[in-house]
């Protein structure tokens, strides 16, 4: 495996571990405070932008709050 291979996959594994504990604690304290209902459906953007390159990666989803099973 190349080293920019290895580059590239450290950082996805960073985002993807990092956004996880974000967006869960977000979305648990939202629940818990009211902002959103339980088991609702909240719209999400994850943006990645290389600005030396000129490239940006949008995705969109939806995620769903914690409810009451968890």
């Amino acid at each position: 495996m190349s080293e920019s291979e290895i580059a590239m996959r450290k950082f996805l594994k960073q985002l993807g571990v990092t956004a996880h504990q974000v967006l869960e604690s977000a979305l648990e304290e939202a629940v818990a405070d009211g902002k959103i209902e339980a088991d609702g459906q909240v719209p999400v953007v994850a943006t990645v932008t290389i600005e030396s390159l000129g490239v940006t990666h949008r995705v969109e989803a939806t995620l769903q709050a914690p409810g009451g099973n968890g």
